[in-house]
């Protein structure tokens, strides 16, 4: 199922972008959209190789969650897909101001692919949330559609 979110973080006004990013998961975990144990949180910078490019392998650790962010531009459409060795809960989120807008969400799926468009130029996060007691693989590859 597929679904959009937004939360407000209202108590957010001074924080840097990673402290904005631990804040609005907390916000998250607190509205009851699933987010496991903070302490076990990844975050990984989405950097394009030279073909507009990017593939990340990991383990997320039990009870923990992975975050790839990056700056996107308003218009660009990347095509993007994901398998992990069992289910995990997915979304692709944004913050902007005081609210977290979840434009693509997914509850456990072991695999998803599809096209997504930046609708404004932010920094966007996919990020996985593993609820289980073990560790899971993931498997990401991200792909700038040419225009």
């Amino acid at each position: 199922m597929r679904t959009n979110t937004s939360i407000s973080m209202d108590a957010g006004k001074n924080i840097s972008i990673f402290s904005k990013r631990i804040f609005a998961a907390f916000l998250l975990m607190s509205a009851g959209l699933g987010l496991p144990n903070l302490a076990n949180a990844s975050l990984v910078d989405l950097k394009w190789d030279e073909h507009g490019r990017f593939q990340h392998r990991g383990k997320i650790k039990a009870g923990g969650i992975l975050e790839v962010c990056g700056k996107l531009s308003a218009g660009l459409k990347i095509d993007w897909q994901y398998q992990s060795a069992k289910p995990l809960d997915f979304n692709i989120h944004f913050h902007e101001g005081k609210k977290v807008t979840l434009p693509v969400k997914y509850l456990a799926r072991d695999t998803a692919a599809e096209q997504f468009e930046a609708k404004q130029s932010q920094d966007y996060c996919w990020m996985w949330s593993n609820k289980s007691k073990e560790a899971i693989s993931v498997d990401l590859s991200l792909s700038q559609v040419q225009k």
